[in-house]
C-alpha cells in the first residue's frame, strides 16, 4: 500500500482512472482510450491512475492465447509507451492487475513496475491511498493553502462472480481494508458501476461541542477497453460490458465529488 499526495490549487480538478486495457490482446477499443488520453492531455487540472491490466500478458497457460494476439508483449509496451508518454505528468500512479501478475508469477518480471520507474512515476504495488487536496485558500498571512481534501482508495481486485452486485462488492470489501475514504476504486471486472452510501459521524469542535453530520461514499468499478467479440471473455462465457472509464470531479470550492461515466 502507497501514499500518493496531488496538491492543485484549482475549482475544478479531475481523476479519469485507466485499466483493464489489456495491449495485446485482439479487440481493444484503441480509439475509445485515445480520446480520454487526449482529453486529459487538454483538460487542466485532469489527472489519471493507473488501475492495473494495462496488457494482456496471454501465456500458453492463460485463458487468453498468445498466438492469438494481436500485439506481442514486446510490441504492446512500447505501444503503451507512445500512448502515455504525453501525459506522463498527469499519471499520479499505478497498481498491478492480474495480467501483469502472471509474468511476475513464471518470470519475476512486472510490466508495470518497469513502466512506471521508466516514466518516473509512483508505482503502488497492489493498492494505493490517493490524498488530494484541491481548491484555494488564502491566509492572512498571503499564504495559500488548498482548501478541500479528497481521500481514495485503489486496488485492482479480484473475484467478484458474475452479476453486478457481486462485483461492486469487492470494491465495498476494500473499505475493510482502509477506512475512511470517500470512494474506493477499482478494476478487474470489467463493468463500470458506481454504488454510494450515506454514513453517520460525529463532528467535534474545538470547544467541546458535537454535531451529527453524513458523509458520502462511493463504489466505484472503473470499467475497461477491451472489447468483447472474441475475446477471452466470451470464451469463458462472461456477460459482455461496455468499454470506457468513469470521471471522478472533486470541487476545491465545497466537498463535492461527482462520478460521471
Amino acid at each position: 500500500m502507497k501514499l500518493i499526495e496531488k496538491v492543485d490549487y484549482s475549482d475544478k480538478v479531475y481523476l479519469v482512472p485507466l485499466g483493464d486495457i489489456h495491449l495485446g490482446a485482439r479487440g481493444v477499443d484503441i480509439n475509445k482510450l485515445k480520446g480520454y488520453i487526449d482529453w486529459i492531455k487538454n483538460t487542466p487540472s485532469a489527472y489519471t491512475f493507473l488501475m492495473g491490466d494495462l496488457w494482456d500478458v496471454a501465456t500458453i497457460a492463460s485463458p487468453s492465447n498468445p498466438h492469438y494476439a494481436e500485439m506481442n508483449l514486446n510490441e504492446a509496451i512500447k505501444f503503451a509507451y507512445d500512448l502515455f508518454s504525453p501525459i506522463k505528468d498527469r499519471i499520479l500512479g499505478g497498481v498491478s492487475g492480474n495480467h501483469e501478475e502472471r509474468l511476475e508469477k513464471y518470470a519475476g518480471f512486472n510490466p508495470l513496475q518497469t513502466f512506471c520507474e521508466t516514466l518516473g512515476i509512483p508505482y503502488a504495488g497492489y493498492s494505493a491511498v490517493l490524498r488530494f487536496r484541491v481548491g484555494k485558500y488564502e491566509r492572512k498571512s498571503g499564504m495559500t493553502s488548498p482548501l478541500i481534501e479528497y481521500i481514495l482508495f485503489s486496488h485492482h481486485s479480484n473475484g467478484g462472480g458474475s452479476t453486478l452486485g457481486g462485483k461492486l462488492n469487492r470494491a465495498v470489501k476494500l473499505e475493510e481494508i482502509f477506512e475512511g475514504a470517500d470512494a474506493y476504486l477499482i478494476g478487474h471486472s470489467h463493468a463500470k458501476i458506481l454504488g454510494e452510501k450515506s454514513i453517520a459521524y460525529l463532528s467535534k469542535s474545538g470547544n467541546g461541542k458535537a454535531t451529527i453530520k453524513y458523509k458520502r461514499i462511493a463504489y466505484i468499478d472503473c470499467g475497461s477497453f477491451l472489447e468483447y467479440d472474441n475475446s477471452y471473455a466470451e470464451m469463458q462465457m462472461l456477460s459482455p460490458s461496455t468499454t470506457g472509464a468513469v470521471r471522478l470531479r472533486m470541487d476545491g470550492t465545497k466537498k463535492d465529488l461527482h462520478i460521471s461515466y
